[in-house]
């Protein structure tokens, strides 16, 4: 074997040795959430100062779901929300609407969101 043979067939071995252990490192890809809950708007009520201390719990959240966030810090917002959060005597509470639409997706981001 001259030296051309044994560079060519080092080149090959090492090629497929790495080839392999990528191979092996890659991991399957994360689940994405079904489909029927992607795209869906929540819309969050909190007071101004609540809402200052959640907002990176609610983004985390509607990222990981891929849902829309809609967050209002408006009175009027009160009967329209599907999630309302108030703070009481320093503890937060939630209150999902009822007749929500997505009151479901609301329940999973107010267990999520609030301690």
């Amino acid at each position: 074997m001259n030296a051309m043979q044994a560079m060519a067939r080092r080149l090959a071995v090492s090629s497929l040795t790495a080839a392999a252990a990528l191979g092996l490192a890659c991991k399957a890809a994360p689940r994405a959430p079904s489909r029927t809950s992607a795209g869906t708007t929540v819309t969050v009520y909190a007071p101004l100062k609540t809402a200052d201390r959640i907002m990176g719990r609610l983004q985390t959240v509607a990222a990981r779901n891929q849902w829309a966030l809609s967050v209002r810090t408006d009175s009027g917002a009160l009967g329209e929300a599907d999630l309302v959060i108030t703070d009481s005597g320093g503890a937060l509470r939630g209150r999902v609407r009822p007749d929500s639409p997505v009151a479901a997706q609301a329940r999973i981001m107010a267990d999520a969101v609030l301690p």
